[in-house]
């Protein structure tokens, strides 16, 4: 599976160590960059989902009682193998996604920071918590708290970073001593089920790790099989809240990342060149279909004429093409669908008031006109109560907004119901002080447009962009492990 292919045939499903081909119908699955078909994805029956479980069910019991050291070893191995076939990797995300070959390589190096966070697990689940241990609590009487795996964790996640994405979980989750399910999204399926070509070669056990694939209802199917203890989603807010519905009217535990629409805020004193080079690059990087991309751009007083010409020029340098030609620098969407519901959604801002200063809707590459290509558009004279500035757009669209001071660019940041990240441009410590306490976000920017953490710091959002009370990345440890605690007494 990690080779470019032209067809890759039906994607298999990779249960219990092994590939396997099934599910009662197919999907099909796309070279966005080519609008053509290169792959059938199986829709996994409720069999071949009981299988899945139950492989990782039986694994369970053995794997949770290995040493967490001989765990670690596999990872090692696992590492070694990921950054072997890395180049290779890239090329297949890069295919079956639409993202160019810099941006998948970008992704693969994030998804291998995760696995070295999960290297350093003895270390977090050591200190999660404060795990405790006191002697004499009473009379020859002595606690501790233990931590311990708790089962098969589903892990549920979307189409832009394929590989990435579940490394934010799997790596940790197994090296804790759990076992994994992965429900990859139906529209890219090819990365994820070449991550069990790399897990064989690593050599883990059978049914550690296993890859089905299918839509909604196989989702719903993994969530409600009574061996699954929890689920790790990141998704859309519409379908996160029923995966968090879901998993709670089950009995499970549920990390649920949802959608965003993150505001950057733009002060007069802030830097030009570095800002504008800086925006440009993270509205539309993989064309704009990331969890953390910008939103809304909110220019402050003098800073709305003095930056959005800049602005209009940098974007109007973006290449658009095909995302294995080097020279490329935005990639198709995922999608025709979604190639439709962007556009539309430009289409009634302009109808709805706002002025496209550059307009990408019918955007067509000469050499591949069955692409799904949409050109970056930018839109000015946006207001906060028009959809384009309220909803997720998950497109190459940046609209912008005309603040007429600090305060009122804070109310817009805080205006929308998602809460995932949030950045200022500014030279200001006292502008970027009260902007981070202010503005109800999970992850705050200061002179940078994208609000990443790395894998040793949480990752989660607030209000409609995050479920639960367990954040991902290093707090995930306390969502893959549970604690009991011990009490002694010897005579």
């Amino acid at each position: 599976m990690i080779s470019l292919r032209d067809s890759y045939g039906v994607v298999p499903m990779f249960i219990d160590g092994r590939y396997e081909v099934g599910g009662d119908k197919r999907l099909p699955t796309y070279d966005p960059g080519l609008g053509s078909r290169i792959g059938e994805v199986p829709v996994a029956s409720t069999s071949e989902v009981d299988a899945a479980v139950r492989a990782a069910a039986s694994a369970f019991e053995k794997w949770s009682r290995l040493p967490i050291y001989e765990r670690l070893q596999y990872l090692v191995r696992l590492k070694i193998v990921y950054e072997q076939n890395m180049e290779e990797l890239a090329k297949v995300v890069a295919k079956n996604v639409g993202k160019t070959v810099a941006e998948a390589v970008g992704e693969l190096r994030r998804g291998l920071e995760a696995i070295d966070m999960a290297l350093a697990s003895p270390h977090f689940l050591a200190d999660v918590k404060k795990v405790m241990n006191i002697a004499n609590t009473e009379p020859e009487i002595d606690m501790e708290t233990v931590r311990e795996p708790l089962g098969v964790f589903a892990i549920i996640t979307p189409f832009n970073f394929p590989v990435m994405i579940p490394q934010w979980f799997i790596p940790l989750a197994i090296t804790l001593g759990n076992t994994v399910v992965l429900k990859p999204s139906e529209q890219d399926p090819i990365p994820a089920a070449a991550l069990g070509e790399l897990f064989q070669k690593a050599g883990y056990p059978p049914g550690v790790f296993n890859v089905i694939h299918g839509d909604g209802s196989t989702a719903e199917a993994l969530i409600k099989h009574p061996e699954v203890v929890g689920v790790a989603f990141v998704g859309s807010t519409k379908v996160g809240e029923k995966v968090y519905a879901l998993a709670a009217a089950h009995g499970k535990r549920a990390l649920v990342g949802a959608g965003a629409k993150n505001p950057v805020v733009v002060m007069p004193d802030a830097d030009l060149t570095n800002s504008v080079e800086n925006i440009a690059t993270g509205f539309f990087v993989m064309a704009g279909q990331r969890c953390l991309a910008p939103g809304n751009l909110i220019l402050v007083g003098e800073a709305y004429e003095k930056f959005k010409r800049h602005i209009v020029e940098r974007v109007k340098k973006i290449r658009v093409g095909y995302q294995l030609d080097p020279n490329t620098d935005m990639g198709p969407l995922i999608s025709s669908a979604s190639k439709q519901r962007v556009e539309g959604m430009v289409t009634r801002a302009v109808e709805a008031g706002a002025k496209p200063l550059v307009d990408g809707r019918g955007y067509r590459v000469e050499a591949y006109p069955e692409g799904f290509y949409m050109g970056p558009t930018v839109l000015d004279e946006v207001h906060m109560d028009m959809e384009i500035a309220q909803e997720e757009v998950f497109g190459p669209v940046l609209p912008i907004i005309y603040a007429r001071n600090f305060e009122e660019a804070v109310q817009f940041a805080n205006a929308t119901k998602y809460g995932n990240a949030a950045s200022i441009f500014t030279s200001s410590g006292k502008y970027a002080r009260e902007f981070a306490r202010r503005v109800n976000a999970g992850n705050i920017g200061i002179n940078m447009a994208i609000a990443q953490p790395t894998p040793h710091f949480p990752f989660g959002g607030r209000k409609k962009s995050f479920f639960g009370v367990l954040h991902a990345q290093v707090d995930a440890v306390d969502f893959f492990t549970d604690r009991k605690v011990v009490m002694q007494r010897w005579w």
